[in-house]
């Protein structure tokens, strides 16, 4: 990777202080962490490759243009030279998205069990709505999963401001709207049950070459009805919340 790209991602830390209190003890540098992200980049690569060779395309029309990079650089023209655009527009290697994946971690500092409900959801997303992987969608695919994921995983979690701290390329509204759009589009489905999280562990953990020696071990019982019962109450809040901006006078609405 040269430098250009490597600066890409050389995002800077910072982290909330409801947040600060809630960093795992295991760093990126630690192979355990890296392990969980290279085979979470190694799945989202292999189903954007498919995607590619299928030729599937999204259509500026539709709602899932929202999470394209191309519809913030139709937006804004004037903040993207060529050398830029060029980049977004590359379909990446497994290594770019380990990459975005890592910054994400050492500034978010997410636990690393929130990999697995953020693969959940991207396939979640995929399956609702037909949604192909693209050079420009999935770093604000990546980006919102991960974002819900914390939510439903974390007892104590990053707000949308910090994310766009984090990751510039958005607003704190357009990641508010980004957020309320992948919830509508997956029909506020973020209950995660302790089978399929067990199917998606056994997964990863099958893409490590060490598989006694995977990171992170299987929930019990005590956790799964926690990470059950957790996202079945996110999934009824964000309803809520979403039935009361529809219902609220138009003067009244705000932003998530």
């Amino acid at each position: 990777m040269n430098d250009s790209e490597e600066d890409r991602y050389n995002l800077p830390d910072r982290r909330s202080q409801t947040a600060s209190s809630a960093a795992p003890s295991s760093s990126i540098y630690n192979p355990n962490v890296r392990s969980i992200l290279q085979s979470v980049s190694t799945i989202i690569h292999s189903q954007m490759l498919e995607d590619s060779s299928l030729g599937r395309e999204i259509q500026s029309t539709s709602d899932l243009f929202y999470f394209s990079e191309e519809k913030y650089i139709r937006e804004h023209p004037e903040m993207f030279d060529e050398q830029r655009r060029a980049l977004l527009r590359k379909t990446p290697s497994v290594d770019d998205i380990f990459e975005f994946m890592r910054a994400l971690y050492e500034c978010a500092q997410f636990s690393p069990e929130c990999c697995i409900i953020c693969l959940v959801y991207i396939n979640r997303l995929i399956a609702f709505t037909g949604l192909p992987l693209s050079p420009t969608n999935w770093r604000p695919i990546i980006l919102c999963s991960f974002l819900i994921g914390q939510k439903v995983w974390d007892d104590r979690y990053l707000s949308n401001a910090d994310f766009a701290y984090i990751y510039p390329f958005f607003s704190t509204e357009e990641i508010n709207r980004l957020e309320k759009k992948f919830l509508e589009l997956i029909n506020y489905s973020v209950t995660v049950k302790a089978t399929l999280y067990a199917k998606y562990y056994f997964e990863l953990r099958g893409l490590y070459n060490e598989a006694n020696n995977f990171p992170i071990e299987p929930i019990h019982n005590e956790k799964a009805k926690e990470l059950e019962g957790r996202s079945q109450w996110i999934s009824k809040l964000e309803k809520e919340r979403s039935l009361s901006r529809t219902t609220a006078p138009s003067s009244e609405r705000s932003v998530i």
